[in-house]
Formats: structure tokens, sequence, C-alpha cells
């Protein structure tokens, strides 16, 4: 696709629309794939920690640096929710096929795998929503 440089005004109503229809659904994502890892961590998981929040802090540090960019709505912030999201997704992969682990490895390689897709579409939408007007 050839980048482009400007848009008509209809298109940046319906790149805005589209931005603040998908905002919302991209946070409720963000969201619930740090409340799931923190459940299994926490609830679950049968690991036997003196300190069970040290482990699940740096197990969420990363989503919870990453949120500021889906709770400010920038584009850049999207794209490193991205990033950040196919940890999530590699590592809900490789939980999924482990024969004790396969619930929270469905789980976070479907959420991680729509928060991605969701942050790039959002990327996408609010940079040519920031486009000039020809």
């Amino acid at each position: 696709m050839a980048k482009r440089f400007s848009i008509s005004t209809a298109e940046q109503r319906h790149y805005s629309n589209l931005c603040s229809t998908y905002r919302p659904i991209l946070i409720l994502n963000h969201l619930a794939l740090m409340v799931v890892i923190a459940w299994w961590h926490l609830m679950l998981s049968d690991i036997q920690l003196n300190h069970p929040l040290v482990l699940l802090s740096a197990i969420l540090l990363p989503l919870a640096l990453s949120l500021w960019g889906s709770i400010n709505g920038s584009y850049k912030g999207a794209i490193g929710v991205c990033f950040i999201s196919l940890f999530y997704f590699t590592s809900g992969v490789t939980h999924w096929f482990h024969p004790m682990l396969w619930p929270i490895g469905m789980s976070e390689a479907i959420l991680g795998a729509g928060l991605f897709c969701l942050g790039m579409l959002y990327a996408r939408w609010k940079g040519l929503s920031e486009l000039p007007i020809a």
C-alpha cells in the first residue's frame, strides 16, 4: 500500500469514529489480560512462594507500563502495546501445549492475539485520522 499524505474529511471522520469505538475495547482487552494473569498466579497456580506479589509484579510490569499507551490513545502507544502483547501471546502458546497449564495458555494466547490485533488496527486508524485534510 502506498503512503498517504492526506485524506478527505469523510475519511477523517470515519477513522476518528473507528478510533473512538475501538479504544474502549482495546483498554478492556488489556485489562482482561492483566486480570487473567493475576487471577491465575494468585488463585489457581500451585507455586509455593513467600512473596507471590513479587512474581506477579515482574510478570505484569510490562503490561502495566504499556497500559498508559492504551489509555492515552496515541498511535505510538498502541504500537508499543502490540510489541508487548507478542510476549504474552508466545507465553500463552507455549503454556497451551502443557497438560496442566492449558487453561491459562489458551486464555493468554487468545487475549494476547486480540490485544495485538486491536492495537495494530487502532494504531493504523489513529495514524490515518491525524493526516491533514486535502
